[in-house]
């Protein structure tokens, strides 16, 4: 009797104790810890992201840009526009903003009136300013005339100042390809070479109707050697609004006379001022 009464209450202990385990795994199927904003989400693949604010998608796929330059939203997309940051006329010769400001140009002004100007920037130097006028006339189908003044403003780290010079052409044609000018010029300041005081004569021809030869010879004065007299040589090409010769016979002179001073075996000897 009493071996029984031990047996039903181990019965019983069994019996509660596979009760309260069957109540306790039903518990653990449900969350006890409950999170109003989680911050991970399981993804049916497996992957784990956090949630991107701005409305994008959920999906790790959708959120990973095959080209992210053009799949930028509109409202982050950068916008770079290049433009000018100011006008620039064509007469310019530069459009860099070391050089802003420099140009050149020239034509007629009036009848018979011509004109044309410039402005130049030497880097490490200063500015030069140059303005010319002059007026050409045709006396008859032989005789022409041109007269003109120059003036040109520099600006240079220890030298600023003006030159003013005055020059004149008289051209005379026999032939319709043949051609002689005698021309001077006169500059009370000739300084730096903008302006100087000098005078000669030329003979051209036009062995084409584009391509010519202007030869003669010129009298100038420099400042350190007095007057020096050198050789023209200038080939030109005649363009259909102007004519473009470039003079090499100071060129050629120097040429020839250093040829001359090293067959003899001497040095240059410069004469002084004013012989």
């Amino acid at each position: 009797m009493k071996n029984m009464k031990w047996g039903n209450i181990m019965l019983l202990s069994l019996f509660y104790l596979s009760c309260a385990e069957l109540y306790a795994q039903e518990n653990m199927k449900v969350n006890s810890i409950k999170q109003e904003k989680d911050s991970l989400k399981i993804l049916s693949e497996g992957a784990v992201v956090s949630p991107q604010p701005g409305g994008y998608a959920t999906d790790f796929k959708e959120n990973t840009l095959s080209d992210p330059v053009n799949e930028i939203p509109d409202e982050q997309r950068i916008e770079i526009k290049l433009r000018k940051p100011f006008y620039i006329p064509p007469y310019y010769t530069n459009p860099s903003p070391r050089f802003y400001g420099d140009y050149a140009t020239g034509g007629q002004i009036l009848s018979n009136f011509y004109g044309s100007g410039m402005q130049e920037t030497l880097p490490g130097l200063g500015r030069v300013n140059q303005a010319s006028f002059f007026y050409r006339y045709d006396l008859n189908d032989y005789f022409s005339i041109q007269a003109g003044v120059d003036a040109v403003k520099y600006n240079f780290p220890k030298s600023v100042g003006q030159s003013l010079g005055v020059s004149g052409i008289v051209t005379y044609r026999p032939a319709d390809r043949l051609h002689i000018n005698v021309f001077g010029s006169y500059s009370p300041d000739n300084r730096y070479g903008f302006n100087r005081s000098a005078f000669g004569a030329t003979v051209g021809y036009d062995f084409t109707d584009r391509f010519g030869m202007e030869v003669g010879a010129q009298r100038y004065y420099d400042p350190q050697r007095g007057w020096q007299t050198v050789p023209i040589v200038t080939p030109y090409y005649k363009f259909n609004k102007f004519d473009l010769g470039i003079d090499v016979g100071g060129i050629l002179y120097e040429v020839l006379r250093s040829v001359i001073i090293d067959k003899r075996g001497g040095s240059p000897v410069i004469m002084p001022p004013g012989r």
